[in-house]
């Protein structure tokens, strides 16, 4: 039958370790805005300049970074949702796989748009990735709930979050250590997840790897055999039967329509899932400009921007997203397995921390001039931000039935990013051409990009 992954703990640190990677590589474009805003204006602005379509002060190339951003956004919400409704009868793994695949092939593209010298390769590469890492995202919060141990499970999933801080950080680094060679530094993250989705395909076994949609007797049966009789006595053949037989009876299932109803009329889904589109807005538009905001305003130098916003995310992710976890496992002692009870508690976390976290981001621009200050406020009000990830996932998937749950974070994820992410990083780039036009990249004498602040 080949190898395995029977440990769960296994399988839980490869879930990690491709979330993490995933964030890494958003991290590629922002963490090196200096030559990436050379690129464009390279590419793009070099060829619309002799065809006399832009003017020549580089007024757009804020836009076409924040494209470039968007374009991954949207793609991935509506492919989230696809891949969310498909792991209703679909084996998750298997979703995964395919979506990692693609994202190596998008990753490889990339690369390629540097030596090709074609902004729009790099458009479709990140079009691209955005689908391949979509699958991984609709499946895995679910799995994580179902199989984690119930006394932890909340812990797990601040754990899992902590590889969107921890890679987003390394991800500004990573690009700003690969700046001059960041085709380089696209190549290797795709090398590095080619054997992960590998093991998503080949090394999960079945009774860890079925449909969403399995009515609980039959996912607790198989579960309930797993704990008492182990992995080896399980019959892999009877297994995938009873998977198959599973899925074709939910082929007759309501439509995807009927599906997506059933969800957003639930009223704590839609105003949780607004509520985090809210900040999700403002937190797109950092990622893609802070490191440039930071160099422009004086706060940091170039040589360090890119690092120590990174390392400021990082340090709230890692103290934030676990300690989120484990104050509502702890919280729910005693109802780790009452659903109503633990909504309850991660609902309430949701609103005081976020209103926390929203307060010191505010306060952070009263000391724009004081930039321990001001890192100070934004260190505290990403902590608290953090700290409501896990409880945020709680919400949504414990605002619907079981079966619903991977299409509920499809729909959750679109929604937030259709009013939030997507239009963020266009609108603020085209504010912040707007109020700062000359803001781009210029050269020295030594033919090197710099910052135009």
């Amino acid at each position: 039958m080949g190898f395995k992954l029977n440990n769960i703990a296994h399988i839980f640190a490869l879930l990690c370790a491709i979330n993490m990677l995933n964030y890494i590589d958003r991290g590629i474009i922002p963490g090196a805005p200096v030559e990436f805003q050379a690129f464009v204006q390279e590419t793009v602005e070099k060829q619309d300049l002799s065809a006399g379509t832009i003017p020549a002060d580089h007024s757009n190339v804020s836009t076409y970074i924040g494209l470039l951003v968007s374009a991954f956004i949207a793609s991935y919400s509506v492919f989230i949702c696809i891949f969310g409704y498909m792991s209703m009868t679909r084996r998750p793994f298997l979703l995964s796989a395919i979506g990692l695949f693609i994202w190596v092939i998008a990753i490889v593209l990339c690369g390629l748009a540097k030596p090709l010298k074609s902004f729009y390769v790099l458009l479709i590469g990140r079009l691209l990735s955005g689908i391949g890492e979509s699958s991984f995202h609709a499946t895995t919060p679910p799995f994580i709930d179902e199989f984690a141990p119930p006394k932890s499970r909340t812990l797990w999933l601040g754990i899992f979050y902590c590889g969107i801080s921890v890679g987003t950080a390394l991800g500004y680094t990573y690009g700003g250590l690969m700046a001059k060679i960041w085709d380089w530094g696209f190549y290797l993250t795709a090398i590095v997840m080619f054997p992960m989705a590998y093991a998503c395909w080949q090394w999960i076994p079945l009774h860890y790897d079925y449909p969403l949609a399995h009515n609980e007797d039959a996912a607790d049966h198989l579960q309930n055999r797993n704990s008492l009789m182990g992995p080896g006595a399980f019959n892999q053949a009877e297994i995938h039967a009873e998977v198959a037989k599973e899925a074709s009876a939910l082929d007759k299932s309501p439509s995807v329509l009927a599906e997506m109803f059933g969800i957003v009329k639930d009223p704590m889904f839609i105003t949780a899932t607004l509520g985090v589109a809210a900040y999700s807005f403002t937190l797109a538009g950092m990622g893609a400009f802070a490191p440039a905001i930071l160099i422009g305003y004086g706060i940091l130098n170039e040589s360090i921007a890119s690092t120590a916003f990174g390392g400021i995310a990082v340090l709230s992710g890692i103290i934030g997203s676990p300690l989120g976890g484990w104050l509502i496992d702890y919280q729910s002692r005693g109802h780790e397995d009452d659903e109503t009870f633990r909504l309850y508690v991660a609902a309430r976390q949701m609103i005081v921390f976020m209103s926390i976290g929203v307060g010191f981001a505010f306060l952070s621009l009263f000391f724009m001039d004081n930039s321990i200050a001001f890192l100070g406020c934004l260190l505290l009000a990403l902590t608290f931000v953090f700290t409501t990830q896990s409880a945020q996932t709680l919400v949504i998937l414990y605002s619907v039935s079981k079966h619903r749950r991977g299409f509920a974070m499809g729909l959750n994820t679109f929604l937030l990013h259709l009013v939030g992410d997507v239009p963020s990083p266009v609108i603020l780039g085209a504010l912040k051409d707007k109020w700062a036009p000359n803001c781009g990249s210029v050269y020295n004498e030594l033919d090197e990009a710099k910052l135009n602040p």
